[in-house]
């Protein structure tokens, strides 16, 4: 019988408080690539991927000394789920750009935090292809590794309840986004993605989601950019078009939740 990695709370807060100090750390890596003169492009995908690396390295190598397995199911899904969970992620998507724009983009604190995440996205986005790379390809390959096959599976193999383990997970995960905007993101994505891990037991399930939401994100940005609009927080106008069009989606999420969960207990 094998012996799975398991993880608690306090543990999984000591990973992300070291996958930060990682990220901290990363500056000073990054001033060496520019020393070296490595070209720009090649920058961001580096910088963004090493502290990752390191702490795969050491999750892996504290699985291997006390002989633990870390359980990353690779399997597929059947065709009929693949078209609910992606019809749900977009319905997921259309809420979270409305409770997003509630969070307001002016003020002393909210007002330069805004601004400065702007401004780097603007000189990021100038290198399309490693900026698209890394968004759409590594970052939802290396966080849903952490968050959901590490940090979720871990959890939940450690017996805590599957609704307390995705949604702290996925506090987690919008926490080391690291302003507002994608915090919220990240818990309400990330608590979705959670949902479909904890039914499908799938980190490939996970992955493709998270890729479909950052697909959208930065095709999003480059549109909001070139017309001009703020690019993280996008005032909705609750209006009778906007609220028939959220009823709609949370509808669609709800009757989609509810089916998955009789399927899950059914193989049970």
């Amino acid at each position: 019988m094998k012996n799975y990695f398991k993880i608690n709370y306090i543990e999984s807060i000591l990973l992300i408080v070291g996958f930060t100090a990682l990220n901290f750390f990363n500056i000073i890596i990054k001033k060496s690539l520019i020393l070296i003169k490595l070209p720009e492009s090649m920058i961001f995908s580096i910088s963004y991927t090493i502290p990752f690396i390191f702490l795969f390295i050491f999750i892996s190598h504290q699985a291997q000394k006390k002989n633990l397995t870390i359980d990353l199911s690779m399997k597929l899904s059947s065709w009929y789920i693949y078209f609910i969970i992606f019809f749900m992620m977009f319905c997921m998507i259309i809420i979270n750009e409305y409770i997003s724009s509630l969070v307001p983009i002016e003020g002393p604190i909210l007002g330069n935090m805004y601004k400065e995440i702007e401004e780097f996205l603007k000189e990021e986005i100038k290198n399309p292809i490693p900026f698209f790379s890394t968004t759409v390809l590594l970052a939802p390959i290396c966080e849903e590794v952490l968050f959901r096959g590490i940090i979720l599976n871990g959890m939940l193999k450690n017996k805590i309840h599957p609704i307390k383990a995705i949604l702290f997970s996925s506090f987690l995960f919008g926490l080391t986004h690291m302003n507002p905007w994608q915090f919220i993101g990240g818990l309400i994505i990330g608590s979705f993605i959670g949902f479909v891990y904890f039914i499908t037991c799938s980190i490939i399930d996970c992955i493709l989601l998270h890729i479909f939401n950052n697909a959208f994100a930065v095709f999003s940005m480059f549109f909001f950019m070139k017309n001009e609009i703020p690019i993280l927080s996008k005032e909705v106008e609750m209006n009778i078009e906007s609220i028939f069009i959220l009823t709609i989606a949370l509808t669609i999420i709800i009757s989609g939740g509810i089916f998955l969960l009789k399927k899950k207990r059914k193989e049970i």
